[in-house]
């Protein structure tokens, strides 16, 4: 859709529409070119649609707070960084990399890299050096949510 705004440089709204239309057509043909078949997301667009929505919503909130955390801690330079691997129990690709893409988006945490079941996060106010009590910390609700939608 990106693309055809680009592209088209037009708000009108059948513009808009032609281009969502299109942007969902090849959507559904190339799926299969990027979600692996073993893949429980492959059944549908998204398993569990409502508990996606609530994950947004949570994410929404997590990021807003992180924000005044974050810059609470710059302004009083009470920061500590570090780098913590953590394990996730998440099975599926799409999973593991949905919660590392909202770890990066939480203010104060990066995910650095992600190798098999392991991420390794770069977080801002590195409370504790236990990889368990980290990935408590870090991960917080976001897996259990993301478990529920896609296992």
């Amino acid at each position: 859709m990106a693309l055809w705004l680009l592209l088209t440089f037009s708000f009108d709204p059948f513009s808009l529409l032609l281009g969502a239309i299109f942007s969902l057509v090849i959507a559904m043909a190339t799926y299969d070119l990027f979600i692996e078949k073993g893949e429980k997301i492959h059944q549908g667009i998204f398993p569990r649609f409502e508990l996606f929505a609530l994950y947004i919503l949570v994410l929404l909130w997590e990021i807003y707070l992180g924000s005044f955390n974050v810059v609470y801690r710059i302004i009083t330079m009470k920061i500590n960084p570090g780098v913590v691997k953590i394990r996730t129990r998440l099975k599926s690709r799409f999973a593991r990399a949905l919660l590392a893409n909202s770890i990066t988006l939480t203010p104060g945490t990066v995910t650095i890299d992600m190798q098999d079941d392991y991420l390794y996060i770069h977080w801002l106010v590195a409370k504790t050096t236990n990889p368990h009590q980290a990935a408590r910390m870090i991960k917080g609700n976001y897996e259990a949510q993301l478990r529920r939608i896609f296992h």
